[in-house]
């Protein structure tokens, strides 16, 4: 029985994970992003240049007339309407672009940070699709003294209490972080 539950969880969750990867790893202002083009032609160069996401969550890309808006999507959405804005100003009939995220001296653009009663607090990169959970387990998991039922996610200066003990297999009280939120596992 408890295997038929296990299963049951876990086919669950695989539904659900779409749905949070795209919530999670959005491009923000400020965000600078790694663009490489490549046209069908045999002979033709792959060109690859970072470019800045503007104050106004745009981007500007050589030859086009008009900024892209890039603030509150994910690279790969990017990509695809960099690539569609080509096709419609007939610079390029068929390029194919792939759009990345640096990182910065060592250090990853998008981090949660987790600290209190963990095995091992500090900045992580945050993943697509990383839940709360997932980032304490990345954090090597809860201590012994641990206050499971009181977990906070603190995302812009706004507190949520979340009890871990209780992970519904829908994930509603399992949220997708995003950029800038903190982990904090009490003592018990």
């Amino acid at each position: 029985m408890k295997f038929f539950s296990a299963l049951l969880v876990a086919s669950l969750a695989l539904v659900a994970l779409p749905l949070r990867a795209q919530q999670a790893g959005v491009l923000k202002p400020g965000d600078s992003v790694i663009i490489s083009l490549q046209t069908p032609a045999e002979d033709a160069p792959t060109v690859t240049t970072s470019y800045p996401i503007s104050d106004s969550g745009t981007i500007k890309m050589p030859m086009l007339d008009q900024e892209i808006p890039a603030n509150g999507i994910t690279v790969s959405t990017l990509a695809r309407r960099i690539e569609a804005a080509y096709r419609a100003a007939d610079i390029y009939t068929n390029p194919t672009l792939t759009v990345s995220l640096p990182a910065i001296d060592g250090q990853v653009n998008h981090v949660v940070t987790v600290g209190g009663e963990v095995r091992g607090s500090g900045e992580f990169p945050l993943r697509q699709g990383m839940t709360l959970m997932a980032a304490i387990n990345r954090a090597g998991g809860f201590t012994e003294f641990a206050k499971q039922k009181a977990v906070k996610l603190i995302r812009a200066n706004r507190e949520q209490i979340f009890d871990m003990r209780k992970i519904n297999a829908d994930g509603s009280n399992n949220p997708v972080l995003r950029d800038g939120d903190q982990i904090i596992v009490p003592p018990g």
